[in-house]
């Protein structure tokens, strides 16, 4: 396999790639599946933002109400409404995409909204340097932070405490009460632009995505770094972790997906199929699909395979039982062609069920 991040040139595609879905006619910003898993959204810098089936892989709507690009996208917890973020409004919506409400106030174009637990408020980061807190229900304002800080890149909400996380554009990233406002503490984290942050399901971790290339992993009750996650090439563009806290998953400008463990903060497994850089991640709540949009105009779906976790947490022991079954040696001279086609197809079958195996540990282990 031939890869060269630089220039985005990549030989074979990833065998993970369930499906390439090329509907946008400019970049893709922003990707979000619902909780259920039915739908996910998708939203671009052609101004739209597409309402999609899963099960068919096919748009059940296409809508284009902003006056630009979209780069915020994100359901509420319930499922039974999404915000999505472009020109400088907030716009809510019924989950079949009937328009409710917008929220007004930013300057200039929203590039970050998270929503809190209880579905009843969301923050907003934007490039006119401030964030927002709003009532949803209500359509207003409640707090604007002005905190002296360059364009406010990544917003989010801890989805346990309703701390709220910002980070801005000269690399730090503030936490605050949502309860007066008022900050807890200051990160120094990347060398430049945080593009995105994601707090853990339990809320004791919040994930940053900086310009510098690397991704944080910050313990929240020490205010200290837990991981450095540093195998990217160029700017990581967006974070987000799994529904159970145990994996996070990444996009970068090098044209790459990324998983990996949270707890000892090693990557699982790359994802290369994007031709250019990969804008937007999400990650299904069962943990069994990805989703990715780029400035290729491609969203990418992913199967997360188990075979990918196998490979990660019992490579050495199933590595072990493949080579003391013998089946896997190469052809012996001895052996005819048909004696060792037949033993081949022995192996895969195996193989398969080895995995069956390992898949019970895997879902034993989580």
């Amino acid at each position: 396999m031939l890869i060269i991040f630089q220039g985005y040139c990549f030989s074979q595609k990833d065998k993970h790639i369930r499906t390439e879905l090329k509907n946008h006619s400019d970049e893709v910003h922003s990707v979000c599946f619902s909780p259920d898993g039915k739908s996910f959204l998708t939203g671009s810098s052609d101004r739209s933002f597409i309402i999609w089936d899963f099960n068919t892989l096919n748009p059940t709507s296409i809508i284009e109400k902003h006056h630009g690009p979209i780069y915020a996208l994100a359901y509420t917890h319930d499922g039974k409404n999404f915000l999505s973020g472009g020109d400088n409004t907030i716009k809510i919506w019924e989950k079949d995409g009937t328009y409710i409400k917008s929220l007004n106030g930013h300057a200039t174009a929203v590039w970050s909204i998270g929503v809190s637990k209880d579905n009843k408020y969301v923050v907003s980061g934007s490039f006119d340097n401030y964030f927002r807190v709003w009532d949803i229900f209500k359509g207003e304002t409640i707090h604007v932070f002005d905190i002296d800080k360059k364009s406010i890149l990544a917003t989010a909400i801890n989805p346990v405490n309703n701390f709220i996380a910002c980070g801005s554009r000269d690399g730090t990233i503030a936490l605050f009460t949502f309860d007066n406002f008022k900050i807890i503490h200051t990160f120094s984290a990347h060398g430049g632009n945080v593009y995105a942050l994601d707090f853990s399901p339990d809320g004791k971790l919040l994930a940053s995505a900086g310009r510098d290339g690397n991704i944080k992993i910050w313990d929240i009750n020490k205010r200290e770094i837990l991981h450095l996650l540093d195998k990217h090439e160029r700017s990581v563009m967006d974070v987000t972790f799994s529904s159970d806290g145990q994996y996070l998953v990444s996009a970068s400008y090098d044209a790459t997906v990324r998983l990996w463990d949270v707890k000892s903060g090693e990557q699982i497994h790359l994802f290369i199929g994007h031709k250019m850089p990969v804008n937007a991640v999400d990650i299904s709540n069962d943990n069994k699909h990805i989703i990715s949009g780029s400035s290729d105009k491609t969203i990418i779906i992913w199967d997360l395979h188990p075979e990918i976790l196998i490979d990660y947490y019992y490579e050495d022991e199933f590595a072990k039982e493949l080579e003391e079954s013998a089946l896997f040696a190469p052809k012996r001279k001895s052996e005819s062609r048909s004696d060792y086609k037949e033993r081949q197809e022995e192996a895969e079958k195996f193989k398969n069920e080895l995995y069956k195996k390992y898949i019970k540990r895997l879902k034993n282990k989580q």
